[in-house]
């Protein structure tokens, strides 16, 4: 009986780690996991993690009684013809350099390895395009006060063009975004775009003082995007610096190329350079 449980839940516990794994592979970045309220089935990043640890544990667990319970299978597998115990078979052999070689791979960024992990980060990319980079960390956490505080914008201006969206009339300044957005059913970013049509501020001046973590991997276009930006100003702005960029270059590739910052990538797209 102890076998059966044993080696069902080590198939079980693994095929849930497979899923999740999958999951964790295709989930946007933390920052925009939260910022686009991301879920699959009903769950978040976050419970998508926890999951993958608990259940990951389960597995590892189930594994290592399996191992225990047919040690005397697993012992025969590294044995010769005459039977004698011979810890570095062929097949023993061909497993460890299987993995050294994934290994070895990956840190060398070597083909599959290193496709693998380029794809991961293309689908990364193609989702902080489609929900927005949020302005700065947690920002969905915050109070429609800070937010509207930190980008410069009007706070009644900001209540006022809510409501005029038709989010719910309850809404005022201590109303978190995060609960605003679910309120009506839509991303933050969708709040921040309805905040930004109802303010007289130039977008420009509305971004951060600072670029927010992680604005290296956005590209041109997840930038204007986001705030609302002019992509002809952008674009011009760029152009004067004598930096040539495309909707789909990053500040991390034009800095690179340029042999700057992305941070002077960024105040130069703000205008504050």
């Amino acid at each position: 009986m102890l076998r059966k449980i044993t080696s069902l839940t080590a198939l079980i516990s693994f095929l849930v780690t497979i899923v999740t794994s999958v999951v964790l592979y295709i989930v946007p970045e933390g920052r925009v996991a939260n910022w686009a309220d991301w879920q699959l089935f009903g769950l978040t990043k976050g419970q998508w993690g926890d999951t993958h640890l608990t259940v990951g544990t389960l597995f590892f667990i189930a594994l290592l009684l399996h191992v225990f319970l047919n040690l005397k299978p697993l012992m025969a597998y590294m044995k010769n013809k005459a039977r004698e115990l011979v810890v570095m078979t062929v097949p023993m052999i061909i497993s460890i350099l299987l993995t050294v070689a994934v290994f070895a791979g990956t840190l060398l960024g070597l083909s599959p390895m290193q496709d693998l992990l380029d794809l991961g980060t293309e689908i990364k990319a193609d989702a902080t395009e489609m929900y927005g980079n949020p302005p700065y960390g947690h920002a969905e956490t915050s109070p429609l006060m800070k937010f509207c505080g930190f980008l410069g914008f009007d706070v009644t201006q900001a209540v006022e063009a809510l409501h005029a969206a038709g989010y719910d009339s309850s809404i005022n300044e201590r109303s978190l975004i995060k609960d605003i957005a679910r309120s009506k059913g839509v991303s933050p970013q969708q709040v921040f775009n309805d905040i930004r049509m109802g303010q007289d501020a130039d977008p420009f001046d509305t971004m951060p003082l600072n670029p927010p973590e992680g604005t290296g991997k956005v590209n041109i276009s997840t930038i204007c995007m986001t705030y609302g930006l002019d992509k002809d100003t952008v674009f011009e702005r760029l152009e004067a610096a004598g930096i040539a960029a495309d909707d789909t270059s990053t500040f991390k590739e034009l800095a690179e190329k340029h042999k700057i910052s992305p941070k002077e990538i960024y105040m130069i797209v703000k205008g504050s350079k």
